[in-house]
């Protein structure tokens, strides 16, 4: 009789972490390759309109998104997504999902075929069905005061696609409450736990719109969201202590470099301004794909 191999972490086993995880450098290739491929299918796409419409008409050169701009245009709709969610009232949960769907549908499609403002509602719609809070159509357009839902059916096929179809979304928010839980049973200060904790949704939202949830698991993104968190009251030292007795001194070591690599890039990351989104969309509007546009000669 052989030994049973060991089943891995549930974690290890879902569509997030086989096929949603990134290094920084895959992650930029990814986009630099999609906005490369972008232009040059709208550029032969203009041509084709112009050619349509006048034939003896030249193409002017225009200028057209970079990859940097595609991912701020992104990172602005992602923050509007959480405004919304939190205006209607929805979970944190649905919240933290629809956010991803649209960081996911984005790293392979470009804002130059789909603006965000059109995606988001799809990702919202469908975080609904995922995390179980499933509203009618009907409701959602109600709730979001809108003139009309039929775009977010529309491009639900779309986005699903842009998703591979793979809906289901691990989140920091539950490992974050099971560390909160653990921290209890050792030498901890309650009241600082507890006051840490009333916090650290924010924190984890605020980490939602960086490219950490692209990189990193959610159990690492919770624990450095409580080093985060507990900086302001000085509990980020209980929670190293916490770290080295619950792993032991060489997988701590490793864990709190991981955990500085994420603080690290948390700290640097900038919410882009409603004025540099606006900049950033005047230009789109002059290098949409003409293909996309129903009202187009193509």
């Amino acid at each position: 009789m052989t030994d049973q191999q060991p089943k891995p972490p549930v974690f290890e086993e879902s569509s997030q972490y086989q096929h949603w995880r990134f290094s920084p450098k895959q992650l930029w290739d990814i986009r630099n390759n999609s906005t490369s491929e972008a232009i040059k299918r709208v550029q032969r796409n203009v041509q084709e309109e112009l050619a349509a419409d006048n034939p003896t008409h030249l193409e002017n050169k225009r200028e057209y998104l970079t990859a940097q701009e595609e991912l701020s245009l992104c990172r602005f709709f992602e923050l509007q997504l959480q405004v919304i969610s939190q205006h209607c009232k929805f979970s944190d949960m649905v919240m933290a999902t629809a956010v991803i769907y649209l960081k996911r549908f984005f790293l392979y499609n470009t804002v130059m075929d789909y603006h965000p403002k059109d995606i988001l509602l799809t990702c919202l719609f469908l975080a609904t069905k995922s995390e179980s809070e499933r509203i009618s159509i009907e409701e959602f357009g109600k709730k979001l005061r809108l003139p009309s839902t039929k775009s977010v059916l529309q491009l639900e096929f779309t986005v699903s696609q842009g998703l591979k179809f793979q809906y289901y979304v691990h989140h920091p928010y539950r490992p974050a409450y099971g560390f909160f839980l653990d921290m209890q049973t050792g030498p901890t200060d309650i009241k600082l736990l507890k006051e840490t904790y009333k916090r650290i949704n924010t924190t984890i939202a605020e980490i939602l719109l960086t490219d950490l949830p692209l990189i990193y698991q959610p159990p690492q993104l919770a624990l450095a969201a409580f080093l985060i968190t507990g900086e302001s009251n000085g509990f980020d030292a209980q929670v190293k202590k916490y770290i080295e007795d619950r792993f032991g001194p060489h997988e701590a070591a490793s864990l709190l470099s991981i955990l500085q690599g994420i603080i690290g890039s948390f700290k640097i990351f900038k919410i882009v301004t409603k004025q540099e989104a606006k900049d950033i969309d005047l230009k789109l509007k002059h290098c949409m794909n003409p293909a996309m546009d129903p009202n187009s000669a193509l």
